[in-house]
C-alpha cells in the first residue's frame, strides 16, 4: 500500500500555489518520443556474478552502523566509506574476481564529526593503484576480520575508451515513502556505472537522521557497488551549510568544500553545482573548470532549474548568470530538479544544449505545463538513464512502473 505524506512544507507549497500530488503519479499519463528504447539489463548482476554473495554483510558486522559504500572512483583508485561502533583498526582489502590474492589494502581513518549517534564513527579509505575499467572485489575488515562478503565494483574507463557509459540521474527523492521505493525497484533494470543526483536527497531537513532513513536505507545495496555523486538541494541546506550532506559523502574538493565540484568519467566531464550558494562565484569557477577540460562531453547538474514549466518555474537569475558559460563551452547536457516532474526542453538555439528537469525521484509530483521552450513534459515519478557513446548521448526517461515514456538523442 502506498503512503500519504503531508508535511509542513507540502502544506505550505499548496497554499503558495504549487500543485503537489503527495502520493505521486507512478505512471506517466503522456508519451513523448519513444523511438530510442533502452536495452534492459541489471547494473548489479555482472558485479555480483564476479564477486558473489551479493555483497552481503557477515554476522560479525553487527558493529557496522552504515554499510560500506563507494564514493570517488577513478581509473586508478576508489574511495570507500562506512560507519562503525567498533574500536580498533579497520581497513579495506581488494582482490580480483578470479583470485584470493590481495592486490591492495588500505587502512581507514576516523572522521570524528559530531552529527551522528554517540559512539558511531565515520570511516574513510582510498585504495590504489588499480587498473582502468576493471571489476574488483572489496571487503571491509575490522581488527583483521572480514565483516562483509566480497563486494564487486568497476573502476572508471579511460578518456579514450569507446565503451558505452551508463549514468542514472534522478532528484528530489528522499521521502522514504512508497513512491521512492517503487522507483528504487526500477533502478535495477538499466546498466549504469555511476549515479548522479540533482538535489534534495533527504527530506525534510537534510539531517543525519533524514539521510540515514531516506537515502542509505533505500539505496544501500546500490551504493555498495556503484559510485554516487550528488548535488545539494535546498532541503539539504535546511541543515546549516548542508553539513550532514558534506559529512556522509566524500566528494571532490576542487570547488568549494564539496558544495560544488567536478570530476571525469571516461570521455565525460561532470560538474555538480550548488544553487543555494552564490551564482556569480560558481559561474566564474565553472568557466575556469570547463576551460581546463579537453574531454568531448560535458554534463552539468544542479538543483534549481534554469528552465522549467513546473510549480517553481525557471530560475531566471540563475539562467542569466550561468547560461553564457554553458553556451561558451558548448555543454551538451544540463540536468536539474526542484520541480517534482519531468520536462525536456528544446535544444538551446545558440549552443544546442539539452536542458532536462528530473525532479521525480519519489517525493510526490507537481503539475507541469508547457512553455515556448518545452519539447515534452509529464507529472510523474521517474529517473533518467543516460547512454553515452562516442558520438551521441541517448537519454531515456523511465517512470515508477518501469515504462520508458520519453527519450532524446544528443549529438556530439
Amino acid at each position: 500500500m502506498r503512503m500519504f505524506l503531508f508535511s509542513a512544507s507540502s502544506i505550505l507549497a499548496l497554499v503558495s500555489g504549487c500543485a503537489i500530488n503527495s502520493l505521486g503519479n507512478l505512471a506517466s499519463s503522456k508519451t513523448g518520443d519513444t523511438s530510442h528504447l533502452v536495452t534492459r539489463s541489471s547494473p548489479l548482476k555482472p558485479l555480483r556474478q564476479a564477486c558473489g554473495a551479493n555483497g552481503a554483510m557477515r554476522p560479525e558486522a553487527s558493529m557496522i552502523a552504515r554499510k560500506p559504500y563507494l564514493q570517488q572512483v577513478t581509473t586508478s583508485s576508489a574511495t570507500f566509506g562506512w560507519v562503525t561502533s567498533a574500536p580498533g583498526g579497520q581497513s579495506v582489502v581488494i582482490t580480483k574476481p578470479e583470485t584470493t590474492d590481495v592486490i591492495a589494502r588500505a587502512d581507514a581513518t576516523r572522521d570524528n564529526a559530531t552529527d551522528r549517534v554517540a559512539g558511531h564513527t565515520q570511516m574513510w579509505t582510498t585504495t590504489d593503484p588499480l587498473e582502468p575499467d576493471t571489476v574488483y572485489c572489496y571487503q571491509v575488515m575490522v581488527n583483521g576480520v572480514a565483516v562483509s562478503e566480497k563486494i564487486g565494483f568497476r573502476t572508471a574507463p579511460t578518456a579514450d575508451s569507446t565503451r558505452t557509459i551508463g549514468i542514472l540521474a534522478f532528484g528530489d527523492s528522499g521521502s522514504g515513502n512508497s513512491d521512492q521505493w517503487a522507483l528504487r525497484e526500477q533502478m535495477e533494470e538499466v546498466p549504469y556505472q555511476l549515479m548522479i543526483h540533482t538535489g534534495d536527497l533527504a527530506y525534510e531537513d537534510g539531517s543525519m537522521e533524514n539521510l540515514e532513513q531516506n537515502v542509505f536505507n533505500v539505496y544501500d545495496d546500490l551504493f555498495r557497488h556503484i559510485p554516487f555523486y550528488p548535488a545539494a538541494g535546498n532541503h539539504d541546506h535546511h541543515s546549516s551549510s548542508a553539513a550532514p550532506f558534506r559529512e556522509v559523502f566524500k566528494l571532490p574538493e576542487n570547488g568549494d568544500g564539496e558544495k560544488w565540484y567536478s570530476y571525469d568519467w571516461g570521455r565525460i566531464h561532470f560538474v555538480a553545482l550548488d544553487t543555494e550558494a552564490d551564482y556569480k562565484t560558481q559561474a566564474k569557477w565553472l568557466d575556469e573548470d570547463l576551460s581546463k577540460s579537453n574531454l568531448p562531453w560535458k554534463v552539468v547538474y544542479l538543483h534549481r532549474p534554469p528552465y522549467s514549466s513546473g510549480a517553481h518555474g525557471s530560475d531566471t537569475g540563475l539562467r542569466t548568470i550561468l547560461e553564457p558559460v554553458i553556451n561558451k563551452h558548448r555543454v551538451q547536457l544540463v540536468l536539474s530538479g526542484h520541480d517534482h516532474n519531468y520536462e525536456r526542453m528544446k535544444p538551446h538555439a545558440k549552443s544546442g544544449t539539452q536542458y532536462i528537469v528530473t525532479g521525480g525521484g519519489g517525493r510526490g509530483t507537481y503539475a507541469v505545463g508547457t512553455s515556448s521552450f518545452t519539447a515534452f513534459s509529464s507529472e510523474v515519478i521517474h529517473y533518467v538513464y543516460i547512454e553515452s557513446d562516442v558520438d551521441k548521448m541517448t537519454l531515456h526517461a523511465i517512470d515508477g512502473e518501469g515504462r520508458e515514456f520519453d527519450s532524446v538523442v544528443i549529438p556530439r
